[in-house]
């Protein structure tokens, strides 16, 4: 009998191959999506379970990983569907249903080595995705593949530092090894400056919803493992360095990531910088944490699926009927697709932690927090919010520009449930804003049932 949380793993990589044979066609995408729908409202609802043991390891489904699993199904059901009038190449449906299963996998595994090679495999089958059937530059797809590739050996050594830990107790020396090597394969997967070539480079030059699939699954699930490891290899949180080097690495991606967001001159590189901004935001939450840190971090969790969704889709719909997402070109979009523009504006400003937004009161009790440390932290996490906010109103202020003779070319629009999903996400971050509290009960609940140690 196949244990529950399996069909996790199961159900989206069996779906695949029905999927590619009718990717061309609207039931293909619909069944994309149905599935992962489905999937997560499995992984949702799913009891605790005990430890399962497959082939010789241990997979568990701890309550942390069934609610990220359940954010990352549901925003790709949304994903899916709007990529049917969006172009994203025909790779997105069948192989981000592949890269959900080997996410669940990974995010269930509890061996090290086993997580990385999983992470690894999703990183091929992400190539194609991350590409788009794009013609051009294929530099994003290198990154994302090196960049994995070259994380997974120190996985592998942190983990056969373990064992040899396990097999001699009495010498502790292999645990200061093992952290070491873990702590550089987190920060590769983590996209921590300087290791962040990747990240930006899917946002710059990946399809806008492959990018938003990317850029919110990797890091999840980095951080999803990050976290397995500071709860039960208590070894690695007896580090008095560990804190604070996610509190370094966060302020300084964050940091690096505002600051270059203002001169961006695209909207797929200025969502790279956004992201690699709240990355850095989220990193600073769980090294405060504290009363106010650890909740705000799992909000933030949610909160950045929210908003990477919605700015990936608002670009997709401008890309299209634009036919570019540089500044020069997007001259006047606004009057021709206002809706499009005011998600995609909310959705940058979720990134960036402005009011009005989902992410602001979360933001502001990290910001709270961080004024006890040092009040120079909580300016450059600031200063560098304003700076993402700055890369989206320079957008705004090209699309609200009178249009040019020579951006009246009428191209197909995007479909009308396009447009509802960009008003309902944009809906839901305003009224995040106002009544923070389903969020934040959740994020309590879920601190309760998988605590955090202190760092």
């Amino acid at each position: 009998m196949i244990e529950p949380p399996l069909w996790l793993v199961i159900l989206p990589i069996a779906a695949s191959p029905l999927v590619y044979l009718t990717r061309r066609w609207y039931p293909g995408t619909l069944l994309a999506a149905l599935v992962a729908f489905l999937t997560g409202l499995l992984a949702w609802n799913l009891p605790p379970t005990n430890p399962i043991r497959l082939m010789g390891r241990v997979f568990l489904l701890d309550s942390l990983t069934q609610h990220a699993l359940a954010l990352l199904f549901f925003m790709a059901a949304i994903l899916f569907l709007a990529s049917w009038r969006l172009p994203q190449g025909g790779a997105l449906c069948p192989l981000g249903l592949v890269l959900l299963g080997l996410f669940a996998a990974a995010g269930m595994s509890r061996h090290l080595g086993i997580s990385a090679i999983i992470m690894a495999l999703a990183a091929i089958s992400a190539v194609p995705i991350v590409q788009g059937g794009q013609t051009g530059s294929t530099r994003a797809a290198w990154r994302l593949l090196a960049m994995m590739m070259l994380a997974l050996p120190f996985f592998l050594l942190a983990s056969w530092w373990v064992d040899l830990y396990r097999e001699d107790v009495e010498n502790v020396v292999y645990l200061g090894q093992a952290a070491i090597f873990l702590g550089v394969g987190m920060a590769i997967w983590l996209a921590a400056v300087p290791l962040h070539g990747w990240l930006t480079g899917v946002g710059a030059e990946a399809p806008s919803l492959a990018a938003a699939l990317v850029l919110t699954g990797f890091p999840l699930m980095a951080l999803v493992t990050a976290l397995q490891v500071l709860t039960e290899a208590t070894w690695f949180a007896w580090h008095q360095q560990v804190g604070q080097a996610l509190l370094m690495a966060g302020l300084i991606s964050a940091g690096l990531g505002g600051l270059l967001a203002t001169v961006q001159r695209g909207l797929r590189p200025l969502l790279g910088y956004a992201a690699l901004f709240d990355i850095g935001c989220l990193l600073v939450a769980l090294a405060v944490g504290g009363d106010n840190g650890w909740p705000v971090f799992y909000a933030g969790l949610a909160i950045r699926a929210l908003a990477l969704g919605l700015t990936g889709t608002a670009t997709a719909a401008v890309r299209q009927v634009v036919g570019g997402d540089a500044f020069a070109v997007l001259r006047g979009a606004a009057y021709r697709m206002p809706l499009a523009t005011a998600a995609l504006i909310i959705g940058g400003f979720t990134l960036a932690g402005l009011p009005l937004t989902a992410s602001f009161y979360p933001r502001w009790l990290l910001l709270r927090d961080l004024s006890q440390l040092d009040p120079r932290y909580v300016w450059l996490l600031v200063i560098a919010g304003v700076g993402v906010a700055i890369g989206y109103l320079r957008g705004l202020h090209v699309m609200l520009a009178s249009p040019t003779d020579q951006n009246h070319t009428e191209q197909a629009g995007p479909a009308w449930l396009t447009m509802i999903f960009l008003a309902a996400l944009g809906l839901l971050s305003i009224g995040l804003s106002v009544y923070p509290d389903p969020v934040l009960r959740v994020a309590e609940r879920l601190l309760i049932t998988y605590p955090l140690p202190p760092l």
